[in-house]
């Protein structure tokens, strides 16, 4: 009592404060209430809950959908079971039909639970509420919160309490781009929502407090423990007798698969991101017909393929006049949840495999190769940051001389590295983000000159792109995914890829000039350049001039062919989403049949065009092994594309390979120069740099004697493999009997005996063609080779 007295006076202030508090705040929102009235929402005032129709360029309707959301279609109150109506009632608001919008008993309690944290924390929000919220959307700022409030007095001035409950349950999100109740229950069950039975009505009910977590095909589990709670409510109300609850909650609940028109979801999914919420229609670039068509080939490849642990595929159709999708199959199946078919093939980062070379090679072209340029395919070291690097061609096998137009295409990897590290990665680098590559974002370095077989990862989309520039003859163009009467919504200024779209825009109008793109066109649609690796019939021959290539990263992980005629672009991905590898599944094999059908299925009985040559371009017969102007001593020759200019200037160089010599008929050696001319015949030896003779030898092509070789001055005697300071590394899972280092030495003179030193201990002695094969040893070594009249040579090399 003492201690009462002392603190009165305190307590007595503090209680007049409070009281004034609540006064104050009373009147405030008695004041916010009387003015909210004044100002009433009529459901007649309500813009309707439209969907969005999203209809190819023929008008055929691909998907109806809630712009930015899902699909929803209004329904009266009296078509909805009232045991669904009970539900909500009883999950969201049970005092709905008598309070005024706010529910302050539940406001009291919410603010006391929440403030002494007793239990669960409380929310407070009326279905009127949750309706003011559903009308005017936005972050959840203190301003918005009275905003809805005010919504909420505006609502209960101007509806009914059935209205409300009908705008409401419109409107009402259900998961899987479902709003409202019509929709959800004709899409998970198939009925009306008047047909709704008291388990199916609590379990829709349930979803919209989480309707992400709460996904009924999903996470059904999950929906039917809340189902549960709400029956326990829906029974502590008096809605339902015990008996009711407890059948309900025996009831086998199945949920339906989507039945809703889904045609190219992974489009639609796409094309939703950025439209705005006014938009009721679009006219999109799609051909329903050709998507569908293109759908059903993914499916027949991939069914076929499944045995090889193939598990998905995606393809993009491009027009190249206008940049329009005319196809865009994210997955083989939507609806595969155990092979994550949701996911979108068409922008998944992937390793493109050989897919880049053409640019890289067209880059090569404009600094002064030609098709007929030789290159080396022999085996080569690279010393990289994590180790030597060794390529390999698909064959596994080495053609020594190539031409750039065999080494492209035939996709062959040894002569791109050769080509990437004259150009420099810097280059190349930037010639494919010219292309439209910005997924390609680290520096050059990073990659290294493994970027040409595929070390970085880029899209589907992008790839199919940049091929439509090479069909464009090197014009860039924006892709377009939306006609023209929709422009007014492409003025926001969608990004298909982000800051990629910006950068286009300020981007050349030209990336490449139309010479060197023909001439990586021409490469690209020659059947004959590519017959080494892939055959003359492969599935890549068409009947029709078509430009294409193909991709596969390592371990068998990706695999892609893209390819155009001066009409379409198309480009396909196969794999696995999971990233497990495929069974020695390639892109021939893989994305190839699917390309191959998609092609036919564009053409039709149309007669495509020829792509168009420059008029800077000019046929000159070349030496098929050289690539120079074919001379007199050479076998075979073949046609080949040269810029005009510099045939004109006389720039063509003769072949200095091929050279016809006198032999003696018995033996075949070099005739002395007083032969008798009926003992000498003549024949045509091949005079290449000392680094060819193991491949001349090997492969039993006719080799210029040392001493007659125009090389002859230049020559050394020197080890080619393993590369000076090169690094191995042994794989942990190859036995070691199976794993050797080859060595290997050119330029001995005559047939002299090479004798092969490591550290010191002689390892073995060959003559003519002088390689050993050694089984690899963790270790530093020192190789040497010794041969008489030349000096030693002597190389170092780790094994880790």
């Amino acid at each position: 009592m003492r201690v009462f007295r002392k603190y009165r006076a305190f307590l007595i202030i503090l209680a007049s404060v409070g009281i004034m508090l609540v006064l104050g705040v009373g009147g405030m929102l008695f004041a916010m209430r009387s003015e909210a009235r004044k100002h009433p929402i009529y459901a007649a005032d309500v813009k309707p809950f439209h969907s969005l129709r999203i209809a190819d360029r023929n008008g055929v309707l691909l998907q109806e959908v809630r712009s930015r959301d899902g699909r929803s279609a209004p329904v009266r109150l009296r078509a909805i079971s009232p045991h669904f109506i009970h539900a909500v009632l009883a999950a969201e608001d049970r005092r709905f039909r008598s309070h005024s919008g706010v529910d302050w008993l539940a406001v009291g309690r919410a603010g006391a639970m929440n403030i002494l944290s007793v239990g669960r924390r409380s929310g407070a929000s009326t279905i009127t509420l949750q309706l003011a919220k559903m009308l005017d959307p936005g972050p959840r700022t203190l301003g918005k919160k009275i905003r809805e409030v005010k919504g909420a007095w505006r609502i209960e001035a101007g509806m009914t309490k059935d209205e409300i409950l009908e705008q409401y349950m419109s409107r009402l999100p259900f998961g899987n781009q479902l709003f409202g109740i019509e929709s959800a229950s004709q899409d998970y069950f198939r009925k009306k929502a008047s047909d709704l039975s008291l388990a199916q009505a609590a379990l829709l009910a349930a979803i919209p407090n989480a309707p992400t977590l709460l996904n009924p095909r999903r996470n059904l589990d999950l929906v039917n423990k809340r189902r549960t709670f709400i029956l326990d409510r829906m029974h502590s109300l008096g809605y339902i007798s015990r008996e009711e609850k407890e059948l309900a909650q025996a009831e086998r609940i199945e949920i339906h698969e989507p039945a809703r028109p889904r045609s190219a979801p992974h489009f639609i999914e796409r094309l939703q991101t950025d439209l705005p919420a006014p938009i009721t229609r679009v006219t999109a670039t799609l051909n329903a017909r050709l998507q569908a068509a293109v759908e059903q080939q993914v499916k027949e490849v991939i069914d076929e393929l499944k045995g090889r642990v193939v598990t998905n595929a995606a393809v993009l159709v491009l027009e190249n006049r206008t940049g329009e999708v005319l196809a865009y199959v994210g997955s083989a199946d939507f609806d595969d949840h155990g092979n994550e078919g949701q996911n979108d093939g068409v922008q998944a980062l992937r390793q493109p495999g050989s897919a880049l070379k053409p640019f890289i090679y067209g880059l090569a072209l404009e600094k002064g190769m030609s098709p007929a340029t030789m290159l080396d395919d022999l085996e080569v070291h690279f010393s990289t940051p994590v180790g030597d690097f060794s390529p390999q061609n698909y064959s596994r096998r080495f053609h020594g001389p190539v031409r750039l137009r065999e080494a492209l295409g035939n996709s062959l990897n040894v002569p791109a590295v050769r080509v990437i590290a004259e150009l420099g990665t810097d280059a190349a680098l930037a010639r494919l983000r010219d292309f439209g590559f910005q997924t390609l974002d680290a520096d050059a370095e990073h990659y290294g000159v493994g970027l040409i077989l595929g070390d970085g990862e880029v899209t589907l989309y992008e790839l199919t792109r940049a091929y439509m520039y090479l069909a464009r003859g090197g014009s860039i163009i924006p892709v377009r995914e939306v006609l023209v009467q929709a422009t007014a919504i492409m003025a926001k200024g969608r990004q298909s890829d982000g800051e990629r779209e910006k950068r286009m825009k300020s981007a050349p109008l030209r990336v490449s000039t139309p010479e060197a793109v023909y001439l990586i066109t021409d490469i690209l649609k020659d059947p004959y350049a590519r017959t080494t690796e892939f055959g003359l019939d492969s599935v890549l021959r068409l009947p029709f001039p078509a430009a294409v290539k193909t991709g596969t990263s390592r371990n068998y992980r990706d695999n892609w062919t893209v390819g155009y005629t001066r009409e379409y672009t198309v480009g396909v991905w196969v794999g696995n989403f999971n990233g497990v590898p495929m069974q020695q599944v390639a892109g021939v094999s893989g994305a190839g049949p699917i390309f191959r059908r998609v092609m036919m299925l564009l053409q039709g009985k149309k007669e495509p065009k020829d792509f168009e040559r420059p008029s800077g371009l000019i046929e000159v017969e070349v030496c098929a092994l050289s690539g120079k102007q074919k001379g007199p001593d050479c076998p075979h020759g073949v046609s080949e594309l040269f810029l005009r200019d510099e045939v004109e200037a006389g720039a063509m160089e003769p072949c200095d390979v091929h050279r016809k010599l006198p032999v003696l008929a018995g033996n075949g050696q070099i005739a002395p120069a007083g032969a008798r001319r009926e003992e000498t015949e003549y024949r045509v030896f091949e005079d290449l740099p000392p680094i060819y003779e193991f491949w001349q030898r090997e492969t039993g092509r006719p080799v210029m004697p040392r001493e007659l070789s125009r090389h002859a001055e230049s020559a050394l005697f020197e080890i080619i493999r393993p590369a000076h300071q090169s690094i191995y590394r042994r794989p942990l899972d190859l036995a070691a009997r199976y794993q050797t280092i080859r060595f290997e030495a050119v330029g001995a003179p005559g047939s002299a005996e090479v004798v092969w030193t490591l550290n010191s201990d002689e390892i073995g002695r060959t003559r003519d063609a002088h390689f050993l094969d050694w089984p690899v040893r963790t270790g530093e070594y020192r190789l040497r080779a010794t041969a008489p009249g030349v000096p030693a040579s002597e190389i170092r090399f780790t094994v880790e």
